[in-house]
């Protein structure tokens, strides 16, 4: 059963955002990979930016458009930026990243589960609560079980 596009475009799978922390030399293949995955529709980039910390407070956010001027080439994310990114996240990742480090931020919703939300629906089924789990909270609960 395949959801119509109007279905699709009202409902929205999993959003989770990545914030990583990039090596001095770029590498392709983290890139291509993320592409492969867009390609295979498991994910929709919503947002990708960039944070560069520039001083002790300071960073600037920059576009993929402006990664050359860093030393950094990305063409296929040109025009990805979005402008989810709000100051507080920013303030937030700042103390993880060394002067003239550069973190690649990325929100993207994951669209493996639409197809099988939308069969439940056509069913008859609701969506109750949705949301994802947070990394401490699923070590916590992995722990508990280990414990029993």
């Amino acid at each position: 059963m395949t959801a119509p596009q109007t279905w699709l475009a009202d409902h929205l799978g999993p959003v989770e955002i990545l914030a990583i922390a990039l090596p001095a030399t770029a590498a392709s293949a983290p890139w291509q990979s993320l592409l492969a995955a867009v390609d295979a529709h498991l994910v929709r980039v919503l947002d990708l930016e960039f944070i560069h910390r520039t001083g002790d407070d300071e960073a600037e956010v920059v576009t993929a458009d402006d990664l050359p001027d860093l030393g950094l080439e990305l063409p296929e994310f040109a025009g990805s930026s979005s402008g989810l990114l709000t100051d507080a996240d920013i303030l937030e990742l700042l103390p993880e990243l060394s002067l003239d480090e550069i973190a690649a931020v990325l929100v993207v919703e994951h669209l493996g589960l639409l197809e099988t939300v939308y069969a439940f629906e056509a069913a008859g089924a609701r969506v109750l609560a949705e949301g994802t789990v947070g990394f401490d909270d699923l070590t916590q609960a992995l722990d508990d079980t280990e414990e029993e």
